[in-house]
């Protein structure tokens, strides 16, 4: 019997030198699988301990105090610690834990062609479900939602970040490179035009970058600079449109009359020494700025020419009155929208 007692107690004072000279410990941050875990030995002695090997159950192993470890699978994995003193004692502790599976981040843009993008989130988990959504648009903007809407002001591209939480706590985050769509440019001036009949209306873009059309009276040209015959006397529609290398598309449709700000005195018998008809031949407008307005007999002779005088009376350059018969006049002048008129026609002179 007292044999036994000494048995006992030698045995409990053993384990109690054991447990002072030697308790081992760890804890673990994180519980993801594809995830940084971090381990952090807890173990005690009261002799200095100074070898760590580590067991993480998948075949993996590590010789630091506090490693790091990354489970490509879910599931349960025996953990083993072994520590070694500086009188060479060792002392080992298994723990068995649980990764949970992460979530796998992934979402597809929908970029409209007013700078807006659609953000779809098809992020999934094994387990669980996702419950929280971290977007950053890379343009000082962020967002909560599952499937935002967000629209960009100047980029043509941006990178997009998302991070996603599930009900376990695990995270995983992706970012993409978003293209950015943007309406082309619309517009055009009107070159100049040819008062004829009919008229001709020469059309320009300062867009060089795109694709361009103009319609005007059934007939389509496809390029960026246009020349459409009409009636001088009517309005007409013109429809431009313009596609760019995204596939964004924009129209733009303007009205143009030939002769609305002509005020002009051409008539097509012209007698200057008479009462009975005008006797001036040219601009009756002083707001329109003249270029250049020539007169020229039968023999293509050029008989008057001014920049600034804006009508004739009839006399050549030198003062002289010019013989009766059939004349030929240009003008060419810019109207009150700052469109270049270029006029030809016939008429008599008869003095």
């Amino acid at each position: 019997m007292k044999n036994k007692f000494y048995n006992l107690f030698f045995a409990s004072l053993l384990f109690i030198t054991h447990l002072l000279r030697g308790n081992v410990d760890f804890d673990y941050k994180n519980h993801c699988s594809n995830t940084i875990i971090y381990f952090e030995d807890l173990s005690s002695s009261e002799h200095e301990i100074i070898a760590w090997f580590w067991e993480f159950g998948d075949g993996s192993v590590a010789n630091d105090n506090s490693p790091v470890h990354v489970y490509s699978e879910s599931g349960n994995y025996n953990v083993k610690l072994t520590i070694k003193t500086e009188l060479g004692q060792a002392y080992s502790l298994k723990k068995s834990i649980k990764i949970n599976a992460a979530p796998f981040a992934f979402f597809e843009p929908n970029s409209k062609c007013d700078q807006s993008v659609v953000f779809a989130d098809n992020s999934f988990t094994q387990a669980t479900e996702v419950k929280q959504w971290m977007w950053d648009f890379g343009d000082g903007n962020f967002s909560m939602e599952k499937n935002p809407e967000h629209k960009f002001n100047k980029a043509l591209k941006s990178k997009v970040h998302l991070k996603v939480l599930d009900k376990n706590g695990c995270v995983d985050s992706i970012t993409q490179l978003v293209k950015i769509k943007k309406k082309p440019e619309v517009g055009f001036y009107i070159k100049n035009v040819l008062l004829s009949n009919p008229a001709f209306v020469k059309i320009k873009s300062h867009n060089f970058k795109d694709s361009i059309s103009y319609s005007m009276n059934n007939t389509t040209v496809n390029q960026r600079s246009a020349l459409f015959a009409t009636n001088p006397y009517e309005s007409n529609i013109i429809k431009q449109k313009v596609k760019n290398k995204m596939g964004c598309m924009d129209s733009l449709v303007a009205i143009i009359s030939p002769r609305q700000d002509f005020h002009l005195n051409l008539p097509a018998y012209f007698q200057p020494q008479s009462k009975n008809y005008t006797s001036s031949f040219g601009v009756s407008n002083n707001n329109l700025v003249v270029r250049e307005f020539s007169v020229f007999n039968e023999m293509d002779n050029r008989v008057f020419h001014a920049c600034n005088n804006t009508s004739w009376d009839g006399k050549d350059e030198h003062g002289t009155i010019c013989k009766d018969g059939n004349y030929t006049y240009l003008l060419e002048y810019e109207n009150l929208e700052n469109v270049t008129i270029i006029q030809k026609g016939k008429f008599v002179l008869k003095n």
